[in-house]
């Protein structure tokens, strides 16, 4: 406690609020925020492919494309270029799109193109993307190349 040496009232209580615990509690919640932040700053980097233009440039042509479309009932529609999409449940996409990738050249680059639905919610299409990424071999996951298909022309998107 403390101790008034003026005037006024003797012997009386004070009632003063000690601050000190306050101020330690401050600091210790100062000390963890310091050390908490840098961890929730963790970044994933997104490299975002540049836009080709139709006219001026054309696409790898030795590159070998896949397209998966999510759809609203949790199936995939996988489509390997032939003209015949195959519906597939989404407990066999990785089964179903795993001989695929196998089965192209190790030459060529992999590309993979994620299509989806206006009414399938984005964490199930982000999740698509993860899955189909999770099957390259390299620690990277750069083996594999995961593209989102950009629906510019329909209205409301």
């Amino acid at each position: 406690m403390g101790m008034s040496t003026g005037g006024g009232h003797k012997g009386g209580v004070q009632s003063e609020i000690n601050v000190t615990p306050l101020i330690d509690v401050l600091l210790v919640l100062l000390i963890i925020f310091l050390v908490v932040m840098p961890i929730m700053m963790k970044m994933e980097t997104l490299q975002v492919p540049r836009k080709i233009e139709n006219e001026k440039e054309m696409p790898d042509p030795n590159a070998s494309q896949l397209t998966v479309k999510a759809k609203v009932g949790g199936d995939y529609e996988f489509d390997d270029g032939n003209g015949n999409p195959i519906t597939v449940p989404s407990a066999d996409l990785l089964r179903t799109i795993r001989p695929k990738l196998e089965a192209m050249s190790t030459g060529t680059e992999k590309v993979v193109f994620v299509d989806f639905e206006p009414a399938v919610p984005w964490r199930e299409v982000v999740l698509t993307m993860d899955t189909i990424r999770s099957l390259a071999t390299d620690v990277n996951h750069d083996e594999i190349k995961v593209a989102l298909k950009v629906k510019e022309d329909q209205p409301g998107m």
